[in-house]
């Protein structure tokens, strides 16, 4: 059997460092082969649409992971477009890779708003999670088990990865401050060539 690939969704609006440091963290802790990093289309949990295009966050996330092994962008939800639910998401992986195992990746922060998810019960029952504490939220293996998680497939992993927040990039950008130690150079390039985030 093929080893398992790692889904990491997200608005990326930008992708940053700490974005890839968890990625490249995940692919070597919890054993993958490979992290695909999967740029959503409308963020189901935001009430604020994001800043960036579909088309540019996924552009950013191509940039952001050439070169970094085993890391692969995915256009998969922004090609699919329309409200980006994880449950039809891994469906669609099922059909489209069939035998291919896939992980969804996920932080303890986000694994505890879970039930709030679409089709929380359905995806909890089909899909097998990886999900990373950091410093600032652990999760313990009982919390995870009554929010609905089956220990038999889902795997914790502890990362220590930077504190970086995608809204500090982007106040920063307003602020006409610098980004070039949160993001990768050739974001940080593409986000000054295409003028996004500026005020």
């Amino acid at each position: 059997m093929p080893g398992v690939t790692g889904i990491m969704g997200g608005t990326f609006d930008p992708v940053h460092n700490g974005h890839l440091a968890a990625a490249r963290q995940l692919r070597d802790v919890a054993g993958l082969d490979e992290v695909w990093l999967m740029p959503n289309a409308t963020p189901p949990h935001r009430t604020a649409a994001p800043v960036a295009s579909a088309d540019d966050r996924l552009r950013m996330v191509r940039l952001a992971v050439d070169s970094q092994p085993g890391l692969v962008p995915s256009a998969f939800e922004v090609d699919r477009g329309g409200i980006s639910y994880t449950i039809d998401t891994t469906r669609e992986l099922a059909r489209t890779f069939p035998g291919r195992p896939f992980a969804i990746l996920l932080g303890s922060d986000a694994a505890l708003q879970i039930r709030s998810w679409h089709d929380a019960d359905v995806l909890l029952r089909e899909a097998r999670f990886v999900i990373f504490n950091r410093p600032e939220t652990t999760l313990a293996p009982q919390t995870l088990h009554e929010l609905g998680f089956d220990p038999a497939r889902t795997q914790i992993v502890h990362l220590d990865t930077p504190a970086i927040a995608a809204h500090q990039i982007r106040d920063r950008l307003a602020r006409g401050a610098p980004i070039d130690d949160l993001v990768p150079a050739a974001v940080a390039d593409y986000i000054r060539t295409h003028h996004l985030y500026h005020g």
